[in-house]
Order: structure tokens, then sequence, then C-alpha cells
């Protein structure tokens, strides 16, 4: 049960099974369901659960026809088996849990602070506070996390609480083995490691209590098991960290001892203990950044790409590794990124930083800014970070030399930018997301990114917007998957705007997107704006960039050929060709091969886009454009040439 104090009426337990108790007495909470209902809206912590995630957690793939009104049922029955304390309140698209001040103990907040105050104490360099510290935290669990609920959403979240209860598990032994109690935790390492057999950490944790046991030969047989079953299980050879550890265990390298070992001289004129002195305490090292913000819950598509880089990211190679992640704004690089990074975190032991280049606003950061950004997230002081760029170049080397560190720099804007970001060390690995194609770096591997396939569209669409509604209305999607034209970022927000709107029908959202009039300004949700998107990379294009872009949206959907740019912009063939391919290398548009030829094509939402900047900065522009031309080969797939 919560540890909450004495004088709390109201105490809600996830970690174990799931239960509420009242002025000390049980809450009779039902079934799995309203058990779910309960655990979700605590879990979201403040924020509304919609309906279509309720129905997700609830039924999985197959809810029944009834269960909007089964879900009001349940959210009703949790806010009177609580009592007043607690406020579970209809906010649409779905249900906010709002709880007071005080009066309410959640025994998953009593983990989390107790174990935050458990890591910091064992970074500033006091292990017995730690220690002590981090088995409260561990003392809160009763069990696996929440037991009772319905499938889907112990699938969802039970993995990482229990990930943060291993990692709390870690810290407490680390700080037992800097009080010198390696002895006594061997044993439980053991059982440990049998348990999570390809947690190197607790691997590394074994090793080090044998050998501080006087125990070398089975420090080196631990090694060997763990180099096997990580070979046999996953076709990996040991982390960096396992490695250097099996390396000082090797020599004896005194980097093994525990750094807060005290030694007794006994005075012979008293025979008391008059001093304790040891070697004295090195600064604690800085902990690995672990920066990366949470991966979109709702990816979906891209499996192929996530795979492709993952296995980039934890394959073997002879240096460091550098992938750009390019395409058009809203085409979902960032997304792609972080759920990458953390598919393969694992695989960088020495940190996971994410740092935003702003490359598509006006200001992007200052490649001397990102340097000192990284250096304190390496754990040099602010005082103390070098002063030019150049200096910053050699001490990021250095700080990052012999590391296995991931790199995510998103929104990048060049590669001037990027070069001196980039790590030399073989076992650091950087992922990096630009509008831009980023072609004068040194041999990156490229994942372009572009429209989402119909299915994967269809997808992300249904999983925000509701499957049932979506199965009620298929010509409704059908037109709203169609005005999306597959771009991750407008299916995010239409699918926000259905659910935020369930009292709407979907047809209504499809006639407002079918409007070219009235399209991009639909596509805006809170703080979630296409138009805003499309605006940032449209200022930072040069002005002949732009010009180039607004003519194109005049001369039709289909693709350009270089000849008839050069006529629309009264300027030579092979000057339009180049201005096009800036375009394209941009990621504005898309090359199309011909036969005999090839073409630039705008994204249906670029064009539209494009046409307003045409008509408010062009002024009075003749609508299509006299455009001469000789004939050209047909479009493959049987599209018709425009020919203005």
């Amino acid at each position: 049960m919560s540890t909450v104090a004495a004088e709390d009426s109201l105490t809600l337990n996830l970690l174990g099974p799931i239960e509420a108790h009242r002025d000390g007495e049980p809450v009779d909470l039902g079934g799995a369901k309203p058990r779910t209902v309960l655990a979700a809206l605590l879990l979201a912590r403040g924020r509304v659960v919609p309906d279509s995630e309720l129905t997700a957690l609830l039924w999985g793939e197959s809810p029944p026809v009834t269960c909007p009104a089964q879900i009001h049922t349940y959210a009703s029955r949790v806010r009177r088996l609580l009592g007043p304390a607690v406020t579970v309140e209809r906010r649409r698209p779905g249900y906010l849990l709002r709880l007071p001040d005080h009066g309410v103990g959640i025994d998953l907040l009593d983990f989390r602070q107790y174990a935050a105050r458990g890591a910091g104490a064992l970074a500033g360099g006091t292990p017995g506070t730690a220690a002590r510290v981090l088995r409260q935290a561990l003392g809160v669990w009763r069990g696996a996390a929440l037991g009772g609920v319905c499938d889907p959403l112990a699938d969802l979240e039970r993995d990482r609480l229990e990930e943060e209860r291993l990692t709390t598990l870690e810290q407490r032994l680390s700080a037992d083995l800097e009080l010198g109690r390696h002895a006594e935790v061997v044993p439980e390492l053991i059982a440990l490691v049998a348990a999570h057999p390809l947690r190197e950490g607790l691997r590394g944790r074994l090793m080090t209590a044998l050998y501080r046991s006087g125990r070398q030969a089975d420090a080196l047989a631990a090694y060997r098991a763990a180099r096997a079953t990580l070979a046999e299980e996953l076709g990996l050879e040991p982390c960096a960290e396992l490695q250097r550890l099996h390396q000082a265990v090797l020599t004896g390298h005194p980097s093994l001892l525990p750094r807060t070992t005290v030694t007794v001289r006994a005075t012979a004129a008293t025979g008391a203990a008059a001093d304790r002195t040891g070697p004295p305490a090195e600064p604690p090292p800085a902990p690995a950044p672990a920066e990366l913000p949470p991966a979109p819950a709702d990816f979906t598509g891209r499996a192929q790409e996530a795979e492709r880089l993952a296995e980039a990211l934890t394959g073997e190679r002879t240096g460091p590794a550098v992938h750009t992640v390019t395409g058009m704004p809203g085409v979902g690089k960032t997304a792609l990124a972080l759920v990458t990074a953390h598919r393969v975190a694992g695989h960088y032991p020495d940190g996971q930083i994410h740092l935003d280049l702003r490359g598509s606003g006006p200001d992007p950061l200052h490649p001397a800014d990102a340097l000192g950004a990284l250096l304190r997230l390496l754990g040099v002081p602010a005082g103390r970070t070098p002063g030019t760029l150049d200096e910053r170049v050699r001490a990021y080397r250095s700080r990052t030399a012999g590391r296995r560190l991931l790199l995510v720099l998103d929104d990048a804007d060049d590669e001037r930018q990027v070069r001196p970001l980039l790590p030399a060390t073989g076992g650091c690995a950087t992922l990096v997301t630009s509008r831009s194609g980023l072609y004068a770096l040194d041999g990156p591997e490229r994942t372009p990114l572009g429209p989402l396939p119909a299915a994967d569209a269809r997808a992300l669409f249904e999983k925000l917007a509701g499957r049932s509604r979506a199965s009620a209305e298929p010509g409704a999607v059908a037109g709203v998957l169609h005005a999306c034209a597959g771009l991750p970022l407008a299916l995010r927000i239409a699918g926000g705007r259905a659910a935020a709107r369930p009292q709407w029908p979907l047809a209504r959202l499809a006639d407002r997107l079918a409007d070219p009039r009235r399209t991009l300004a639909e596509l805006t949700l809170a703080d979630l704006s296409l138009t805003d998107r499309l605006w940032t990379g449209y200022r930072g294009l040069d002005p002949r960039s732009r010009r180039v872009l607004r003519f194109h949206s005049a001369l039709g959907p289909h693709p350009l050929l270089p000849h008839a740019a050069a006529a629309a912009l009264g300027t030579a063939p092979d000057r339009a060709e180049e201005l096009l391919a800036g375009l394209a290398e941009a990621h504005w548009c898309e090359a199309v091969r011909w036969r005999g030829g090839h073409g630039y094509r705008l994204h249906p939402l670029v064009r539209l886009f494009a046409r307003a900047r045409l008509a408010e900065e062009e002024g009075t522009v003749p609508l299509p454009l006299p455009v001469h031309h000789s004939p050209a080969p047909a479009v493959p797939g049987g599209a018709v040439r425009h020919t203005g």
C-alpha cells in the first residue's frame, strides 16, 4: 500500500494489484474494466484521456457498439467509489481525473519521489542516504504493476513501469557497492541476472561485486557468460561499458575499488578510533545524459525505415555512424528519429542526447552554442566551457572519445551547422533530421521520407479519430485521406479535430477539407498548424526559390518540365532546371522520372500553400500563366501533362 501519511483519507495503488483504500478500508473497485479506467486516468497525470484511447485500452481491436455508454458507466462508477476527494470530469473528447493537493496518496508518485531523491544522493556522493532512500522506493512495490487491468493497458504500460523499477534497483545496488557491501549483494545479483539475462547493467554490477569479494576468476566467468548470452539471444557483443569493466578486471585496475573506502586507525595512546581517513573522494561522474523526448505514442507506419535505421545504429561498424532523415515539412522526420532512438538507446549506455538545432526557424542554433549545450550535458561546468568554436570542438571530441553516445540532432539547417557536432569516435552514433538533404556531409546514410502509403495513412487517421467512427463513414474517411495526401502532420491534425468534435459526422470534416479555399485553415489544432510549418520553411528559402515555388503552383498539379518553368519565369531552361532541382533537394517538390526526361511535382498541400503565396505576393498574375512549350512525354500511370 502507498506510504502516504496517516491523515490521508484516500490511497490509490498501481504498483501491484490495482487498489483503492479510503480511511484505511479497501474500496471494492469491481472488475477489470473499472480498474482499467481508474489506472488509465491516473497514468494520464492530468491529461484528458479520449474516448478512443479508453476504448482501445478496454476492448482492444474489437470494441462493442455500446462502448461509449459503457465507458460512461465505468467512469461514473470510479467517480462514485472514490468519493468527493477525486473528480472524474467529462471533458470532450474524453475524461479527466483531478486530484486535490492533499489527502490523496498514489504509490507510483511515492515511488518516483523516493527514486529521484535516491538517485540525487547517489550522484551527490552520499551512498548511505542513497541506499536507504532507494530501498524505500522499491518497498512501495507490491508485485507486478497494474494487476487486474485489461490486457491492452497492461501491454502498453507495464514494461515501462518495470523498467523504472529495475533502474532504481540497479541504482540501489550501486549504492550498496559504494558502501562496501559487495559480498552481501552477490547472491541477489546472481538471482537478478538469471531473471534478466539481457540486462547488462546487472551483469556489470555482478562482475564488480565478485571482483571486490576477491573472486576475480568468477568475475571474468560472469563476463564470458554475459557475452555468450548476448551473442546467442541478440547476435551482439557486450556494450562498451561492460567491455571496459572486463578489461579493468583483467588488469586489476584501481577504478574497481569503492570510492568511499574507509580505514580506521587506532592510536597507541588511547586504543580508540581516533582518526578515520581514506583517499579523497573523487567528484562523482556526471550522470549519463538521458535527454530523449518521448516517442509519439500513436506512431504509425515507417516500419521498414525504423528497422533499417535501428539495424544500422546497432550493427558492427568501423567508425561513428551518421544517419540523416530528410523530407518535407510535416512528413514525420522527428517522429521516426525518436522512435528509432528509443529503440536502440540501450546500446548507448554513456548517454542519449536530443538537441533542437532550430534549422527551419529564423534563428538557427549556432554551432558554438550547440557545442556549449552538448559539453554541459557531458559534464563540463558552465563556467569552464571553452570560448571559441575551435576550442569547443576539441573539448567535445575529448569528451566523446571512447564513449558510446547517441545524438539526435533535430531540425538541422545545413552542413556547416551539423559538421562540428559530429563525434569522431567509433562508439557514437548521430541521427540528424533536416528539411535539407545535407548532401555535403561526409558519408552519412540517408533516409528520405515521403508521404505515408494509403494503408498507413488510413491506420493513423483511424487510430486518432476512432476506428468505430471511421468504419461507420468510409466515404468520409476516403475524403479526409485524399485531402491530407499522406502527410502525417495533416493526418494527425485531421484525426485530432475529429476526436475533439465527436458530435460532428466525419463527412462534415471531409467537406471542409475538400474546399481548397479552406483546406489549410482546417489543418490547425491547438499548437499544430500545417500552414505555420510551411511558412517557417518558406521564409528560409532564398527569394528566387520562393518565386519558383509560387509560379510552380500556378502551372497545374502535374509534374512540371524545366522548359515549361523557364517560359513561365522568363529564364533559360538550364537556369530553371537548376532552381527546380534546388527545390527538390530541399524537399519542396519531388523529381519524377519520365520517359526521355523528368519533371518536378508539388505535394497537393504545398501547392495550395504556394498558390496562396502567389496571390498575395505577385499581385495580378494571369492564371493559367501563358506557357508555350513543345510536346513532351506522357506521365507514367496515365497522368496528363499540364499545358498552361
